[in-house]
């Protein structure tokens, strides 16, 4: 838009209002004459306000916040009292820069993922839509730097991108994901198995995964190992007595930021593992009918309701030492017996277990010689 006019008029030029250091109006005049000062009314200003005194022919008049599709009023006093007006309406096409996610992290006391990001560092941010999977799903708008969804069991993908006021997105940011933990004891083995998925996009560059322990809550967190890959095989530590509690942190080489998992936890019994070190396969054949060890147990359907090594309640001739042990797929124990007359019915402290698969360890002498025998058990309802 150019307004021109004679003598000791001016005119004023809109030759950009585009973003690139910041938001600006570069206005320009000619043939006058005397002190100048420029003036301008804002759109939800009502009156004028002076932007100093000016030299030259031209002004480039930088804005601190947004002005999408509003109309700007400049007046320009010279001479002594005379003045010009003239106005632009202002429109910005340029998107913000954009923002990479710093980090992704479980908060496992309230439960939540929490994505947090730098703030753009173009002035004229409106928000940021924040969004999952690729491509993005499911946005949010977020007016600040922080972001919390709720946790669930299995990692998720973010990603972000700043929005100005007038609607223009920026770039879309690096994915960045949550780690999730997974562990599962060895009952027999003494050992603990924790997996877990690659955490992407770390700034700065990514440290080693490290593998804590806590005995109970509230919790104290001691390293148990740290790794590059994506699992681990460890003692259970020694000091366990029936449950555990694991969470993983990985850091970043550069920027001192830490990323956590969720907390998860393991159910142990007799973790020292006397039996189980010891024992071993003697003389009798594995296959051999000295106990009947069915594969299934069905709720309500007699005799299959039940898992009784020793039908007759009574040990074999030159069998000893007899011990039932049952645990669930995450290693908690949920029946023991030395009794050879007490079947596992698929109950724990009087409740119905769910069902799914379990394994047992039947341990037994022959001999003076310690046996063990394992295998899965299918509990049907």
């Amino acid at each position: 838009m150019l307004f021109v006019f004679t003598g000791s008029q001016a005119f004023a030029q809109q030759i950009g209002a585009q973003v690139r250091e910041g938001m600006y109006v570069e206005l320009r005049w000619r043939d006058v004459s005397g002190p100048l000062e420029l003036l301008r009314r804002l759109p939800q200003d009502e009156s004028y306000t002076s932007l100093g005194a000016v030299d030259g022919t031209a002004y480039r008049d930088t804005l601190r916040r947004a002005l999408c599709g509003d109309t700007l009023h400049y007046r320009l006093i010279y001479g002594g009292g005379a003045m010009i007006e003239t106005s632009v309406w202002f429109a910005d096409a340029v998107p913000p820069l954009h923002s990479d996610i710093q980090i992704v992290s479980v908060d496992s006391l309230a439960d939540s993922v929490v994505v947090s990001w730098l703030p753009s560092k173009s002035e004229d941010v409106a928000a940021y839509i924040i969004c999952t999977g690729s491509p993005c799903v499911s946005p949010d708008t977020v007016y600040g730097t922080r972001y919390a969804v709720e946790y669930h069991d299995a990692p998720i993908t973010f990603r972000i991108f700043a929005v100005d006021s007038c609607g223009n997105p920026s770039q879309l940011s690096l994915p960045c994901n949550n780690l999730h933990l997974v562990t599962s004891a060895d009952s027999c083995g003494g050992t603990l198995t924790a997996r877990w998925n690659d955490y992407r996009n770390m700034p700065g560059g990514m440290g080693k995964y490290c593998l804590y322990y806590s005995l109970g809550r509230p919790y104290v967190w001691r390293l148990a190992d740290s790794t590059s890959g994506n699992s681990l095989r460890i003692p259970m530590p020694e000091d366990v007595y029936d449950s555990c509690y694991f969470r993983l942190c990985v850091s970043g080489l550069e920027s001192g930021l830490f990323a956590y998992s969720n907390t998860a936890s393991v159910a142990v019994g007799d973790t020292s593992n006397v039996e189980c070190g010891q024992s071993h396969h003697g003389d009798i054949d594995p296959d051999s009918d000295l106990f009947a060890l069915p594969n299934a147990l069905i709720y309500g359907q007699p005799p299959n309701d039940r898992f009784l090594p020793c039908p007759t309640g009574v040990l074999p001739e030159g069998v000893s030492g007899y011990r039932l042990d049952i645990f669930c797929r995450t290693g908690r124990r949920v029946f023991r017996s030395e009794n050879p007359a007490e079947a596992f019915t698929g109950h724990h402290n009087g409740r119905e277990l769910q069902g799914g698969a379990y394994v047992y360890l039947l341990f037994y002498s022959v001999g003076g010689v310690q046996q063990v025998r394992k295998g899965q058990l299918l509990l049907l309802k």
